[in-house]
């Protein structure tokens, strides 16, 4: 099964935060790009404007997304913020033992939350079906769960954010991520 985990470093500006989407597991490079896809949606929904100088919004707070690794980033288009390093959010997807392994190899002191993927007939749902529908209007084809399981994770992370204003403190963030576990609000 894979896993989502999210790990938070550093204090962010409470203005802008980077969060970097790592893929492990098979056929990196498309879904790496299908990952950053379905969370550059989510990033635009609420709060997007034109002329933007970063990726998107998730909380009302400027998010720039980091591609990782970087060696399977040659098929991820449409990113236009300067991402600081290290990030200061992390997300791992793919297959377990592997998202767990790469969420693991951060440092202790980060804090680390786990999603799982969406499973089988997650586009079924009556939620998903505004997101399935800019995401074909937007790329031309149906999203894949990787794509959406990015989205729901970008979702679940501005509903975290936004009453906090950024990324810290770590603990109401954890608070908030948990808060979503069942589902959105």
């Amino acid at each position: 099964m894979a896993a989502l985990w999210i790990g938070m470093s550093g204090i962010a500006s409470a203005h802008s935060f980077t969060a970097a989407l790592l893929v492990v597991g098979d056929d990196r490079e498309a879904s790496l790009a299908e990952a950053i896809r379905g969370f550059l949606l989510a990033a635009d929904e609420r709060d997007g404007h034109a002329n933007e100088t970063s990726d998107g919004h998730l909380g009302g707070v400027d998010v720039h997304v980091l591609p990782l690794p970087r060696d399977a980033a040659g098929f991820v288009e449409g990113l236009t913020g300067t991402p600081g390093v290290p990030p200061d959010v992390v997300v791992v997807l793919g297959p377990e033992p592997a998202a767990s392994a790469a969420g693991r190899a951060y440092p202790p002191e980060r804090t680390v939350l786990v999603q799982d993927v969406l499973p089988a007939g997650w586009e079924g749902e009556a939620q998903m079906d505004s997101f399935a529908a800019r995401y074909r209007l937007a790329h031309g084809t149906a999203p894949s769960a990787m794509a959406a399981t990015a989205y729901h994770a970008a979702r679940r992370l501005d509903a975290a954010i936004r009453p906090l204003d950024g990324v810290s403190p770590h603990a109401a963030l954890e608070e908030a991520w948990r808060s979503t576990e069942s589902g959105l609000p």
